[in-house]
């Protein structure tokens, strides 16, 4: 009798997580269709949801579970996600150009070939995340956790790195024209055939570990002076101009 009992308990227990995901599934995608009429759902549960090609342009969703989401090809221009949870998820080819990401979660996310121009990733943990061809143009990634991160063929042109975490991040390929990397730690990152013309490296650790001095040194610009006889010319032109309309 005792062993009766114990096989049914054992079969209960084993059931029990299945049969918990059942209202969390109904959850699930009653939110996902509160996120998808109104573009609003702030600190919700979208754990797993499939929000492929959705339409969230500016959408609201700070501090939301979207971990291991399909986003792939998603609109998400100009959303806010500051401090999301989107770990493991999938953001292919998604549009999150002026988007707020800021401390977001994006550790191992598939972000490949997505379009995050000007956005905010400051404080962002990316660790480990896909980032190949990705456009990050005059983005915001300062003091971002990018260690191990893939950017190969990137476009992190003018970006600002500020501070990042880019240890054993693989940037071969990527293009860091007049990116700002001041203070950025690039120890032991990949740098292969990477596009540094005039990309700020002053105090960046590279990857030999040496600091950087360069961008360091301030450049003087030229003091303006004032063209007095400019400007009485112009002050002669408008006298006559204005003797020229009372005749």
């Amino acid at each position: 009798m005792t062993k009766i009992k114990l096989k049914i308990l054992t079969a209960a227990i084993m059931l029990l997580p299945f049969c918990a995901a059942l209202p969390l599934e109904a959850q699930n995608l009653s939110l996902v269709k509160r996120l998808l009429e109104t573009r609003g759902c702030p600190g919700c549960d979208l754990f797993g949801a499939s929000l492929s090609r959705a339409d969230l342009f500016g959408a609201s969703l700070s501090r939301a579970t979207l971990n291991r989401a399909d986003l792939v090809d998603a609109d998400l221009t100009a959303a806010d996600l500051m401090e999301a949870n989107l770990n493991h998820a999938n953001m292919r080819n998604a549009f999150l150009a002026d988007a707020d990401l800021s401390k977001a979660d994006m550790s191992r996310a598939d972000i490949r070939g997505a379009n995050l121009e000007n956005a905010n990733l400051s404080e962002s943990f990316l660790r480990g995340a896909s980032l190949q061809l990705a456009n990050l143009k005059c983005s915001n990634l300062s003091a971002a956790k990018l260690n191990r991160t893939d950017l190969r063929n990137a476009d992190l042109s003018g970006a600002n790195l500020t501070g990042a975490d880019l240890q054993e991040a693989d940037l071969s390929g990527a293009n860091l024209s007049g990116a700002d990397l001041r203070s950025a730690d690039l120890r032991d990152a990949r740098l292969n055939k990477t596009n540094l013309t005039d990309a700020n490296l002053c105090g960046a650790r590279m990857p030999n570990r040496k600091t950087s001095r360069r961008g360091c040194e301030v450049k003087k610009e030229p003091a303006i002076s004032t063209n007095n006889y400019c400007n009485y010319c112009y002050a002669l032109n408008d006298w006559w101009l204005n003797v020229l309309r009372l005749h």
